[in-house]
């Protein structure tokens, strides 16, 4: 050490980024970027053989009887505790993002490709803020990767919640007016583009708008004019509609919905702006998933199947053609071909494979505590060179139908709402199934509407209806029913699913059943009244701050009722 030049010892590292060296090259930014994209959620199975739905502990589907938990089951039911520490209450990323934005004026580049990196930056923050903001509420507001001596921030209380709402969407907003176009960019569809930060802001400004009007007297409230929100939702909306950069997918009605989610590569698919790549032999396993074509470690509800109107644009508890649902036999007939093209039922194609064609017989209720099992995902026709645990179908992030379901609530809840608009929307997604129209001046009264815990339109009502039908199995179920306040709908009940047959008990003869003989897979679990959810609508909207976090930082304060 003592014969050695005085700054040999200070040397680039070899095995990481070193400041010093990097913030040279555009290609630096997206190097750094790069290392978000996997944060973004997509095929969360691992050895599980199915293909899996965020929906999955909603009213929509449920866990398996013999894995309880893991999903948003225990949240609605109540049984959150709060942790000592971790709890989501996790800030590593939006440091890491702080750090980019703090540095990429560094990179001296005459590009306009700089800026759309700033985008992503500020796109990459918003969505990281958005996470811990649908499960805490209100947030410290952090612009800056902190140090020790930021005291004054690392002690600092939260912002209320409508200001960590505008913070977000201003966030977006540079992005937006930052980032380039997805027809611009070489990757287009798994890079982020100005297209598809429009769709996130009209994502977080229905959330917000309908929180805040829903929530409003409440702990959960804001401050915050809902209307606003509910407007720069429209807004956002609507400029994906009027760019013209995407459309529905059309097609076989009969066949175009299940198409549209078995897909290997969705780069030239019209509908799609966002998605993530799976290309297991060529990258290998960690660009991989672990899809099955069937079954799926989940079962749906028959309370989700009722929201499915019936082929003549009637409810099913109206309508002349309705034959029942009580049995899988009869489940899909008459009813709008998407949710035939959701759900299996006996004689359906389990899997095409070296020319041989198997048929679905009946579900594994094991498994599939509701018996009955969805075929959204399904990729049926097997890759010899893959097998039935096939690792490549891409995961959609975002698609063009949920701008139209967005635009339409949005208008509806504005109370702006005219046929015009519905045509434009809910009746092109109606269109492409060859459902017939919704029409605002003949809106047929169904007896089973939800009771969401407020009165709300008959037009609302089709639109919340529409957005199970179109997207469920998507993600979204869960944050409606926080953001509509709709703890009414669920608290002290049970979603069951279909009848327990003859043969399905020769299957499996001891599984819960309801008094009135229908799978009944949460009987036993659920904490709540009449044996159902017990989630509590004076805490449970909000998850709490871990117990460490106020110990360390006691002005963060707890959320209500924790």
């Amino acid at each position: 050490m003592y014969s050695c030049d005085k700054d040999f010892l200070d040397r680039t590292p070899l095995d990481q980024i070193s400041d010093p060296d990097f913030w040279t090259s555009e290609t630096d930014l997206e190097l750094y970027l790069n290392n978000f994209y996997d944060l973004f959620d997509g095929w969360w199975v691992a050895g599980g053989g199915k293909a899996p739905t965020y929906d999955q502990g909603t009213d929509l589907a449920l866990p398996t009887p013999n894995a309880y938990g893991g999903d948003w089951t225990n949240r609605l039911d109540g049984v959150i505790t709060i942790p000592a520490s971790g709890g989501s209450w996790n800030w590593g990323s939006v440091r890491r993002i702080n750090y980019f934005l703090e540095n990429v004026d560094r990179v001296e580049s005459a590009s306009d490709q700089v800026d759309h990196y700033v985008g992503e930056g500020h796109f990459f923050r918003a969505w990281f803020y958005f996470e811990l903001f649908r499960n805490f509420g209100a947030l410290p507001i952090i612009t800056k990767s902190l140090n020790a001596d930021d005291v004054d921030i690392l002690y600092g209380p939260r912002n209320p919640r409508t200001e960590v709402a505008d913070f977000i969407l201003a966030d977006i907003d540079m992005a937006i007016a930052k980032m380039k176009y997805g027809s611009e960019l070489a990757n287009h569809k798994t890079r982020l583009s100005k297209d598809i930060a429009l769709m996130f802001k009209a994502r977080v400004a229905l959330y917000e708008g309908t929180w805040e009007k829903y929530h409003a007297g409440s702990d959960f409230g804001g401050t915050g004019d809902p209307n606003a929100y509910l407007a720069m939702a429209r807004d956002a909306a609507k400029q994906i509609i009027d760019d013209g950069n995407y459309s529905l997918v059309t097609g076989d009605p009969n066949s175009v919905y299940f198409d549209l989610f078995n897909q290997v590569d969705y780069t030239a698919n019209q509908e799609v702006l966002f998605f993530k790549h799976f290309d297991g032999p060529t990258y290998g396993s960690n660009f991989s998933n672990q899809l099955w074509n069937w079954p799926n470690g989940y079962g749906i509800t028959l309370d989700m199947t009722r929201f499915y109107l019936c082929t003549d644009g009637l409810p099913t508890a109206v309508s002349p053609l309705f034959e029942g649902d009580e049995t899988l036999d009869i489940l899909e007939k008459n009813r709008d071909p998407r949710l035939v093209q959701s759900v299996m039922v006996p004689g359906d194609i389990r899997r095409i494979m070296d020319g041989d064609t198997t048929y679905y017989l009946n579900p594994d209720v094991y498994n599939n505590g509701t018996g009955i099992e969805s075929q959204k995902y399904r990729h049926i026709v097997v890759d010899p060179a893959v097998g039935p645990n096939n690792t490549n179908v891409d995961y959609i992030f975002m698609r063009y139908a949920e701008a139209l379901l967005m635009y339409a609530e949005a208008k509806a809840e504005l109370g702006e709402i005219t046929q015009g608009d519905i045509d434009m929307t809910i009746n092109q997604l109606r269109d492409r199934v060859g459902m017939p129209h919704l029409n605002m001046g003949s809106i047929t009264t169904d007896p089973n509407w939800p009771d969401y815990g407020h009165s709300i339109t008959d037009v609302l009502q089709e639109i919340r209806r529409e957005r199970v039908t179109e997207l469920y199995g998507e993600g979204f179920r869960f944050d409606d029913l926080m953001r509509w306040r709709s703890h009414q709908y669920f608290y002290g009940k049970r979603f069951i699913g279909t009848k327990y047959t003859d043969e399905l008990r020769a299957i499996d003869d001891g599984m819960p059943e309801s008094d009135d003989g229908f799978l009944d897979p949460m009987r036993y679990i659920l904490t709540g009244p009449n044996s159902g959810y017990g989630f509590n609508s004076n805490r449970d909207y909000l998850l709490p701050i871990p117990s460490n976090e106020l110990i360390l930082n006691p002005a963060l304060g707890q959320n209500p009722g924790w």
